[in-house]
């Protein structure tokens, strides 16, 4: 689920891989990692996308992209709602430590 966060991913696909049924898979996933499925992948492309917004200078359309989202704007409301600030205020935020 690491490998490639610009693609969509399937949750189903996930759990047919690991020979689950849906709800077998994510419940296992829950009890292990704390969280949906759905929410940790979420979670690692916010990671991701917080990653790049620090460590690189690619247009935020092109972060939006690479971290599986369909344009700009989706992301930036997604990022907001995750992080309480834009893309665009992130990246202009020193670093703190």
């Amino acid at each position: 689920m690491q490998r490639d966060f610009s693609t969509s991913i399937s949750i189903l696909d996930v759990a047919c891989q690991c020979r689950l049924s849906l709800s077998h898979f994510v419940r296992a996933f829950s009890n292990t990692v704390g969280i949906a499925p759905y929410a940790w992948f979420v979670q690692k492309r916010m990671q991701h996308a917080e990653a790049l917004l620090t460590g690189t200078q690619l247009p935020i359309v092109q972060i939006a992209l690479e971290c599986g989202f369909t344009d700009q704007a989706h992301f930036t409301k997604a990022f907001a709602k995750a992080n309480g600030t834009t893309p665009a205020r992130w990246r202009r935020q020193p670093l703190i430590g």
